[in-house]
């Protein structure tokens, strides 16, 4: 990695910054954080063309990132140069991003209004609606912030995790409205991110941490783990933990196994079955926050909010980042996979927020297309943002609107309402 860090920076004429030459262990993060610092100080000291350098390598090494495709386009503006500006816009198109390029109107309007009409037409498409899907559920629970859903489609049965209430929420198909605390607390829990129901095992999988928005009680203490219940009784049947865990976020089960993400460790867990412990499958200084999990194609693929998807071969642990085509990757939440290897991603960290579907090439390292499966729906209400995702019989589940922008770190109420929690169905056919 050093080697490549330090090819990449020759190759575009700059040096590594001090702190990445120093390190023993540069990651991609670390120095794509590092150069557009740097950049910044070029911008501030008129050096427009460094700066450009600077963020062309920063790019490089997290493509799609919308920081630093805006961060182009500025420096473009700054420098007044149109075709520069036109090009950051073209790649925030073909990104799928939205962007308001009203402050480099006057620039690109002298050099061409006509590219400049068709481009912010084109930003304005990619925040259209796409798809449909219905409303099976809504959650009249404020405070409880809802994270995640899973469907158990023997019983028709939803089961929802709360953040802020620390619980499993159960909702009956006959009884929607009237939601069923199904497991809290009382059973250990903290707050729950990650769920799914498990037809092999008939459990409900559950993985809890700790976050700002989590309410402890005086002298709790803090941590994180994999809980299992039973699927019909909600009786724990057991709490799986591991030394060095941060917080367990998201996973994806599988004959009995489950593969776990670490949000705030660079890890991810394997568990071969509910007798068994966890284990480290991948441990990767370059994991940044690793969200959504998937199986496909003979791999396991980690969601990273930061950089991308990677790739962890269950052979031999190895880890490799996948090769987007032009698509922004960034601020994917949940992740998971159809029965045909397709996978199915919720983008909430970069705009416009969407669930997008991406097929992977022969060798599953690299992607050949992305299909964006639905945006803006009436139920993706500003102010929140959808999260997790559940796939089973051809069916997509969606927490459309979880409230986090609502739920300040520090405690204090949001200014604005939160509203009900909506869980939309979608026929993937």
């Amino acid at each position: 990695m050093r080697q490549y860090l330090l090819a990449l920076a020759v190759s575009l004429g700059l040096a590594l910054p001090a702190m990445a030459q120093e390190s023993e262990t540069p990651t991609p993060q670390s120095v794509a954080g590092e150069l557009f610092g740097l950049a910044n100080s070029y911008i501030g000291r008129g050096d427009h063309e460094a700066a450009k350098r600077t963020l062309e390598a920063a790019l490089a090494l997290k493509p799609g990132h919308p920081a630093i495709l805006r961060g182009l386009f500025i420096v473009a503006r700054r420098a007044e140069n149109a075709q520069d500006a036109f090009d950051a816009l073209d790649r925030m198109v073909a990104a799928g991003l939205v962007f308001d390029a009203s402050s480099g109107e006057e620039l690109l309007r002298a050099a061409d209004s006509a590219r400049f009409d068709a481009l912010q037409a084109t930003l304005e498409a990619n925040a259209a609606p796409v798809g449909r899907a219905e409303r099976i559920a809504r959650i009249d629970m404020p405070d409880a912030l809802i994270e995640g859903v899973a469907m158990d489609i023997e019983t028709d049965r939803l089961f929802l995790s709360s953040v802020a209430r620390r619980e499993i929420i159960l909702l009956e198909p006959f009884a929607r409205d009237e939601p069923i605390v199904f497991a809290d607390r009382e059973d250990g829990l903290w707050s729950v991110f990650g769920i799914a129901v498990d037809d092999r095992t008939r459990m409900v999988w559950a993985a809890s941490g700790v976050v700002p928005q989590t309410p402890l009680e005086e002298g709790e203490a803090e941590g994180t783990a994999l809980f299992a219940f039973d699927l019909m009784t909600g009786e724990l049947y057991r709490r799986y933990e591991i030394d060095g865990a941060q917080q367990m976020a998201d996973f994806v089960v599988r004959d009995g196994m489950v593969y776990v993400s670490d949000s705030r460790a660079p890890r991810v867990y394997l568990l071969n079955s509910v007798s068994g412990d966890l284990e480290v499958l991948a441990e990767d200084p370059r994991f940044v926050s690793l969200q959504g999990v998937a199986l496909a194609r003979g791999a396991l693929y980690v969601a990273d909010y930061a950089m991308g998807i990677w790739r962890v071969d269950l052979g031999d642990g190895s880890v490799s980042l996948v090769r987007p085509n032009d698509v922004s990757l960034i601020g994917i939440d949940g992740l998971l996979n159809t029965r045909d290897g397709r996978l199915v991603a919720v983008r909430n960290g970069s705009r416009p927020h969407q669930m997008m579907a991406i097929d992977l090439n022969a060798d599953g390292t690299a992607v050949d297309n992305v299909e964006v499966l639905l945006r803006d729906h009436v139920d993706m209400t500003p102010g929140t943002e959808p999260t997790l995702v559940d796939l089973a019989d051809g069916r997509a589940w969606l927490v459309a609107n979880a409230a986090w922008p609502l739920f300040p770190e520090d405690g204090s109420d949001p200014d604005q309402e939160r509203p009900a929690t909506t869980i939309l169905e979608m026929d993937l056919r």
